[in-house]
C-alpha cells in the first residue's frame, strides 16, 4: 500500500483509495448512461432519462480525474474529482427523494382512488 510509504506525494496518498477504485467508477458511470439511455425508450422514461445519464457521465469523470491526479500528482485534478463525486451522490441524494416521495404519492393514489370511486358509485341512484 502507498500509505506506508512517506517519500510518495500527499496528492498520491489521498488520491489511493479511489485509484484503486477507478475502474469500478467507470463501470457505474457507463451502467448509469445505459439505463438513462434505455429509460429514454418510455413515455415517463424520456421526463427523467436526462438524471441517470447526467450522474453517469459525473461518475465517469470523476474517475478520469482521479486517475489523472494519481499519475500526475496535480492537486487540482485532486480537487476536480472530489467535487464531482460531491456533485454526484448531491444528485443521487436529490434524485432518490424525488422517486420516493413519487412513490409515497402512488401508494397513497392507489388507495384513496379505488375508495373515492367506490363511495361516488355508492351515492349515485340506482
Amino acid at each position: 500500500m502507498l500509505s506506508d510509504y512517506p517519500e510518495i506525494s500527499q496528492i498520491k496518498r489521498l488520491s489511493e483509495p479511489l485509484y484503486r477504485v477507478k475502474g469500478w467508477m467507470k463501470f457505474a458511470g457507463i451502467l448509469s448512461i445505459i439505463t438513462g439511455a434505455l429509460q429514454a425508450l418510455s413515455l415517463w422514461g424520456i421526463v427523467i432519462a436526462w438524471l441517470p445519464i447526467w450522474m453517469g457521465a459525473v461518475l465517469y469523470s470523476a474517475s478520469n480525474h482521479i486517475q489523472k491526479a494519481y499519475e500526475t500528482e496535480q492537486e487540482q485534478d485532486m480537487v476536480t474529482s472530489l467535487g464531482k463525486l460531491g456533485k454526484y451522490f448531491k444528485i443521487f441524494g436529490i434524485f432518490t427523494l424525488v422517486l420516493m416521495a413519487v412513490a409515497v404519492i402512488g401508494i397513497i393514489a392507489a388507495i384513496l382512488i379505488p375508495t373515492l370511486i367506490r363511495s361516488r358509485q355508492e351515492m349515485m341512484p340506482s
